[in-house]
């Protein structure tokens, strides 16, 4: 049986936070919004259209900025306290994967009180084969989460990462996902080059996670292929670039998310542990030369990013340069 879990709804394109933000309010029929997001995104003005969109539609909301780039447990817990106390019915979570991983938790906390998330992540095992059930979300608040930085992902899947002291929690499953996901590039349009080389090697490493599980299928595939495509294609222009080339940013966010996608529906392990992407090219090379059904698949992903070659062992070597030069460009 094949599946292919992402949230309700996704706004890939660039300038899409009005009309997006807007359903919030004539679809939804939103009234109170909790905006989670970091203390740096929210001095630096990150979240500030965000606040504006919502008293245009004159939707009650409040900031908890209090997250780092790590969310830890202790603020995730004072962050449901503040949301109980304004009883939103959506968390915005605007910014980097800190404050995703904690407006997912935030959530889960603002819903289930009793919930104890050392538990929860305790109890983690195969997303799709749990025995015990998670619990339910979207009761009280639906998600929605607008990421201002490309490369984790983390805005469209089912995973949440907290740290609480020196352990790192990890919780997985599909009620943790965002109702709503507005990928606007304009919002990621003043990256820095290490931003930008260091959201791409995440995403090359998400896109090769999933490419090579288990659990690949040909729609993960999908997602996976053509946000190499993007990364190939883009990645160079934007890092040397930066804010002087839109479309690039628009594409590195866009493969992000479909990085994203794939691997939150192939993977099943802890989603904060990822691999280096340093060797992933000499990983690749080692496995197309060690199995024959690799090596067809490798060749299958040249095709698909459109390497073309005069045999099919020069176009595996053309794809694995190319995933050279990239992570080249993540080490710089």
């Amino acid at each position: 049986m094949l599946w292919l879990r992402v949230p309700e709804k996704v706004y890939f394109k660039k300038g899409s936070m009005p009309v997006a933000l807007d359903e919030l309010k004539t679809v939804y029929g939103k009234k109170r919004a909790f905006i989670v997001t970091s203390a740096s995104a929210y001095k630096s003005g990150k979240t500030a259209y965000t606040e504006k969109l919502l008293d245009k539609m004159m939707i009650q909301h409040t900031v908890f900025f209090d997250i780092c780039c790590r969310a830890s447990l202790e603020k995730v817990k004072e962050g449901a306290r503040a949301a109980q106390l304004f009883e939103p019915d959506v968390i915005i979570a605007v910014g980097g994967s800190g404050a995703m991983n904690a407006a997912k938790l935030i959530r889960v906390l603002y819903e289930h009180p009793e919930a104890d998330i050392r538990e929860l992540a305790s109890r983690f095992s195969d997303i799709r084969s749990r025995a015990e059930l998670f619990p339910r979300t979207n009761i009280r608040a639906a998600l929605v989460t607008v990421p201002t930085e490309s490369g984790t992902g983390e805005e469209v899947t089912p995973y949440a990462c907290a740290v609480d002291g020196e352990n790192r929690l990890t919780l997985a499953d599909y009620e943790l996902m965002p109702e709503f996901v507005v990928v606007d590039s304009d919002n990621m349009i003043g990256q820095s080059s290490e931003q930008i080389s260091s959201a791409a090697m995440k995403a090359l490493v998400h896109i090769m996670t999933a490419l090579d599980s288990e659990s690949a299928t040909e729609y993960t595939d999908g997602f996976a292929l053509k946000a190499l495509e993007n990364i190939i294609g883009y990645l160079p222009g934007f890092y040397e670039n930066g804010s002087s080339d839109p479309l690039g940013c628009e594409k590195l966010a866009e493969a992000s998310a479909m990085a994203g996608i794939a691997y939150a529906n192939t993977c099943s392990f802890d989603s904060c542990c990822k691999k280096a992407a340093a060797g992933l090219a000499e990983e690749l090379q080692r496995k197309s030369e060690a199995d024959e059904s690799v090596f067809a698949r490798y060749v299958s992903y040249a095709d698909a990013v459109g390497i073309n070659a005069d045999d099919e062992r020069e176009k595996v070597n053309k794809l694995i340069s190319k995933i050279r030069e990239l992570t080249a460009i993540g080490s710089k």
